[in-house]
This record gives C-alpha cells, sequence and structure tokens, in this order.
C-alpha cells in the first residue's frame, strides 16, 4: 500500500498540496473586479428611466433611481461568457444586496463605440456609458 510508505511529514506535503490545488481550481476564471471598459456611469435616452443610471466601479456597483436613491453593493464576483456572434459578451456581477442576500446582475455588453450594454427582458433599450462625467 503506497500510503504506508509515505511518512508523516510527507502526508503533510500531500495534503497541503492537494488543497492547494483544489483552492487554485475553485478560483479559476473567476473575476472580482470590473474590467475597464466597463467602469463608468450608464444611461439611456429613453425618457421613461429619464435621471437614473446605474454605476460600474472597480469593485461596487451602484443604482441611481429618479427619486435621487443610490444605492450601492459590493461586487462578489463577474462571470464572463462571449456570445455565439462573437461580439457581444453577457456579464453577470454578482453581489450581496441589503438584506445580505445573493444578487445577480446580469447584462449584454459590446465593446463598439465606448460601449453598450443591453438588458435580456428590455433588448430594446441602449445604456451607454455617460461621457460627460469622471469616474
Amino acid at each position: 500500500m503506497i500510503s504506508s510508505k509515505i511518512s508523516k511529514p510527507q502526508k503533510s506535503q500531500v495534503i497541503f498540496l492537494a488543497v492547494l490545488i483544489a483552492i487554485i481550481t475553485i478560483n479559476c476564471g473567476k473575476i472580482t473586479t470590473a474590467s475597464d471598459e466597463l467602469i463608468g456611469i450608464w444611461k439611456t435616452s429613453n425618457i421613461r428611466y429619464k435621471d437614473t443610471s446605474f454605476e460600474i466601479k472597480k469593485k461596487a456597483i451602484t443604482f441611481n433611481t429618479k427619486e435621487g436613491d443610490s444605492n450601492k453593493f459590493t461586487i462578489i464576483k463577474i462571470k464572463k461568457e462571449l456570445m455565439q456572434d462573437k461580439e457581444w459578451v453577457q456579464y453577470t456581477i454578482f453581489y450581496r444586496d441589503r438584506d445580505l442576500q445573493k444578487a445577480e446582475f446580469p447584462f449584454y455588453f459590446l465593446s463598439t463605440n465606448s460601449g453598450m450594454i443591453r438588458f435580456e427582458n428590455q433588448p430594446y433599450l441602449v445604456w451607454k456609458k455617460d461621457s460627460s462625467t469622471k469616474t
């Protein structure tokens, strides 16, 4: 039996190495900060959403309502998936809401023309980065 031929210090090293490999494998591909192309304040020209926006920072997302409320959340992770058309990218930002429940903010991103964001449930709306403000 192989395990009987391994000394105790070697067993500890093997266990440590196995745990390290498991941690690396689990975290592989996990994005925890937003890329530069996403960072900024995003607005739409649709009159229904006048005075609303959302802001993506490296490690936070903020939703701003027309009533003046601002809800900021820390990003837990970001999932990125290239769509079949090879132009649009589907992002999902994971964060914890006010009740500390895991929440998701999925959207589609196109990098042309300083970037565009669309939501699956509102594909007719285009959100663009606000170039008049500095983030």
